[in-house]
């Protein structure tokens, strides 16, 4: 939880010297929960996350070996890898990754009915910490982010991500979970309900106002698909589509009447009207030319800067630093090559079905669907979904729904099998 707090305040995470960070205080816990009296043990889940970490690990590495035929100009190596060393940094964030998955596991165990909403919590402080520090250098009139300028960004809200693609999706994930935390304890009077948790719908208002001054399109798109998704699906099936019809219509008026009262935000809208889409297309065709001349293989770790370069479409703007397609799967591709990235989609898909299954009440389920929607969505238009920052509250939410499901599973079962268990002998006899 701490992490999660801290990891926005590190540039998101993105830095090496931040993933140590984040890597020791993973380890400290891995090893502190490990050394209590009867540890948790870990789940079956969990050797198959090690098992997707083990096999990217192991590409990596043999796509770096001098094993292969030269490869053809300019590219003359006797590796994949165009970055033979970087499969090391790879390794050791996803490692970081599992581990923290593990150590929410193993937590989430001891406490499954509240280890989902103690994370919302700690998600709703960590967006309230990016909000004062947006506040505070909008307030001072700093014309830079914390932690570098960069033109595009100044006048926007980034907190301390230093990116508002990062700071607008960061948003969108505390207003998920102040809603989730309100969808608690639906039963009895709304007025009184209302009247008790009516500040977390506050500071869901404060995070969407945030939201907005990011200026971030994806930001803003993801947060409304988000929303929708959970109002939706946090109700009984046969009331979903009329459910939907009032957040939606609200929902588009609300954008409208943002767009008219920040003309700013509506000529950024407005340009997602060019044919050109800003790049991106030209990005994701540079993207598919470099896959197509090595669909198998891929280029290896941290290569998708030159790749971008070498493969450049003629409207590609080559004075950029393309360190990204602005499309995860095409990332994917380009690094590990399509058979890999098919078979962690294909991994993470059925993963992502157990989760669903196990949702143990309307509010769990309609989280994991949002969140799913928000990471789809968000890997194929950018890659700030990459960041530590967003994946990890993520990824321990599902952690969290999960273990809760597997709770109440055994927990039922456990009940069925002492009711129907055979009656115990007598214990006199016994004696």
């Amino acid at each position: 939880m701490t992490q999660i707090v801290l990891a926005p305040a590190l540039l998101g995470g993105a830095r090496p010297w931040a993933m140590a960070i984040l890597s020791i205080l993973t380890s400290i816990g891995i090893l502190a929960i490990c050394l209590i009296a009867n540890p948790a043990k870990p789940r079956r889940f969990l050797r198959r996350i090690w098992l997707v970490v083990a096999v990217l690990a192991g590409w990596a590495l043999l796509q770096s070996l001098p094993i292969w035929q030269i490869q053809d100009a300019p590219f003359n190596a006797p590796h994949i890898a165009l970055y033979p060393d970087a499969w090391i940094a790879m390794s050791g964030n996803l490692i970081w990754l599992a581990g923290s998955i593990t150590l929410a596991s193993m937590i989430a165990q001891s406490r499954p009915d509240r280890f989902t909403s103690d994370l919302a919590k700690i998600i709703i402080a960590s967006c309230a910490v990016q909000v004062f520090l947006a506040v505070l250098a909008a307030t001072l009139g700093l014309e830079t982010t914390y932690w570098f300028a960069k033109q595009a960004h100044l006048g926007d809200w980034t907190g301390s991500f230093a990116n508002r693609n990062a700071f607008g999706s960061f948003m969108g994930i505390g207003i998920l979970a102040c809603l989730y935390l309100y969808a608690q304890n639906r039963d009895g009077n709304k007025a009184k309900h209302l009247d008790q948790s009516g500040g977390l719908l506050a500071l869901a208002i404060i995070f969407a106002a945030s939201l907005i001054q990011s200026h971030s399109r994806s930001g803003i798109i993801l947060g409304v698909i988000g929303i929708l998704l959970f109002v939706t699906f946090n109700r009984p099936a046969k009331n979903r589509v009329k459910r939907l019809l009032w957040p939606g219509l609200f929902g588009g008026i609300a954008m409208l009447v943002i767009g008219l009262a920040d003309p700013d935000l509506a000529s950024r809208f407005s340009e997602l009207a060019r044919f050109d889409l800003i790049q991106r297309d030209d990005a994701w065709q540079t993207a598919l030319h470099a896959i197509s001349d090595r669909p198998i293989t891929g280029f290896g770790s941290n290569s998708i800067a030159l790749v971008m370069g070498h493969f450049a479409t003629p409207e590609l703007n080559t004075n950029a630093h393309w360190f990204s397609s602005h499309n995860l799967l095409l990332d994917g591709a380009m690094m590990f090559g399509l058979p890999v990235v098919i078979a962690v989609l294909i991994a993470g898909l059925f993963a992502l079905k157990s989760i669903l299954n196990s949702a143990i009440n309307p509010s769990d389920h309609a989280l994991v669907v949002a969140l799913i929607g928000f990471v789809l969505l968000g890997g194929l238009v950018g890659w700030v979904m990459s960041l530590p920052s967003l994946i990890l509250p993520i990824a321990v939410l599902w952690v969290g729904v999960f273990e809760a499901g597997l709770a109440r599973r055994a927990a039922d079962f456990e009940r069925v099998d002492h009711r129907g268990q055979s009656p115990l002998p007598d214990q006199t006899s016994l004696r």
